[in-house]
């Protein structure tokens, strides 16, 4: 036999073991799809379930930071002497508020069915002024309120004032919290640490509006 002859012989014989190695990677490369496909008929489908979160059982400290460290600090430069008349509130108290003037004797003090109020997660709190009641400028608290991030009941609720970032009640509902609220001014959170009062100058340092 002539050298070209069995040079061309080695190579058809690696050409049949490359074909023969691509028909058994592709044989079972189809086999092991079909297994896979098979299994699929017989595994049962996975529910994934929410985890339970459990009910708040006082305010949220971050935003009630927020409450003592800006917004009443800041109200305070402007005249006002607020304190909060309200602030947690569970969903039984909820429930007996909601029921007033509802299901038992009273006046109706409230719009919101137990779990779709705020105060029962702890982002929510009713302030009153100590002198003037509720006798106040609402418009220029409710500036304020803005500039400390929270946001106003509006109309027919004025001393409502709340955190939402955003999320809807049904959300609170269902576990879901807004970002943490930061102080709009460091020197807000060393007069609290010092208990000292914010003045006029130390708003004005922090570039804060004229309300």
């Amino acid at each position: 036999m002539r050298m070209d002859d069995i040079s061309i012989n080695r190579r058809n014989f690696r050409n049949r073991r490359r074909t023969s190695k691509y028909f058994i990677f592709t044989l079972i490369t189809v086999l092991f799809t079909c297994m896979l496909v098979s299994l699929s008929f017989f595994i049962p489908s996975t529910t994934f379930v929410r985890k339970p979160v459990s009910i708040p059982t006082a305010e949220n400290q971050n935003f009630l930071n927020q409450v003592t460290d800006c917004f009443l600090p800041t109200a305070a430069v402007y005249g006002y002497h607020l304190r909060i008349t309200a602030a947690f509130r569970s969903i039984a108290e909820q429930t007996q508020i909601y029921n007033s003037g509802r299901t038992e004797d009273g006046h109706i003090v409230s719009e919101a069915p137990p779990g779709h109020s705020l105060h029962n997660y702890g982002y929510a709190v009713d302030v009153a002024d100590r002198i003037k009641a509720y006798n106040i400028n609402w418009t220029r608290l409710v500036k304020i309120a803005m500039y400390c991030s929270l946001e106003s009941g509006g109309v027919g609720d004025l001393p409502h004032f709340e955190y939402r970032g955003g999320l809807t009640t049904d959300q609170f509902a269902a576990g879901m919290r807004p970002p943490p609220l930061t102080l709009p001014c460091a020197i807000m959170a060393n007069r609290a640490a010092t208990s000292t009062p914010l003045t006029l100058k130390d708003l004005n340092a922090c570039a804060a509006p004229k309300f």
